[in-house]
């Protein structure tokens, strides 16, 4: 797996909503209530068109540094990154037509593209392992981080006393103490499986 990332225009306020867009993607846009909605589904349609593109055999856009795009007035950049496969490259191969038959027939009926059928084909023939466990928990903090950090970023506009940055401090007193009572019970739960004996032959016989 690899990381692709494209930079997102974002625009509005918690009262209204949030709205982005993607320079380098000028047909996405996304909305959310708040930001972490907003992130999300920024990630999920990226995702979706990326997919898109390659399904179709057509070569994905060059991302533009975020140093290099021109920001609107009331515009703040978000750099939004996805986990994907290596992009991809367009590959001649050869093969027997009866085997090219069998081949689409197979990928249909799975609802796949041939690309995606010979590529998943391969992955399996490679012996990939699926996405380690742990992931998903690390993209969960990650987007954590980034709600917090753009948070920080409109509060040095908005001012200490707007009711956003109020709003922000209660979603950090929040996200904190759900850290803190899962940290607790994961220790709690190691400790009874530590201090629990094993089984005994007699206990077995029993």
């Amino acid at each position: 797996m690899s990381v692709v990332l494209y930079v997102a225009l974002v625009t509005g306020d918690i009262a209204r909503g949030y709205a982005a867009t993607f320079p380098d993607l000028p047909d996405l846009q996304v909305s959310g209530a708040d930001l972490g909605e907003l992130l999300t589904s920024a990630r999920q349609v990226l995702t979706a068109h990326l997919e898109c593109l390659e399904n179709a055999g057509d070569a994905w856009p060059a991302a533009t540094p975020i140093e290099a795009l021109a920001v609107p007035a009331g515009a703040i950049t978000i750099p939004v990154d996805v986990a994907v496969d290596d992009p991809p490259i367009r590959v001649n191969v050869s093969l027997g037509e009866r085997l090219v038959q069998r081949l689409d027939a197979a990928a249909e009926s799975r609802g796949m593209t041939r690309s995606g059928f010979i590529a998943q084909s391969v992955r399996a023939s490679l012996g990939e392992s699926a996405r380690p466990a742990g992931v998903s928990e690390d993209v969960g903090r990650r987007l954590q981080d980034e709600i917090v950090a753009i948070g920080r970023k409109l509060n040095d506009s908005l001012g200490p006393d707007s009711a956003f940055t109020k709003r922000m401090n209660a979603f950090d007193d929040v996200v904190y103490e759900g850290v803190r009572k899962a940290a607790d019970s994961l220790s709690a739960a190691i400790a009874r499986r530590n201090t629990t004996p094993a089984p005994t032959a007699s206990d077995a016989r029993d």
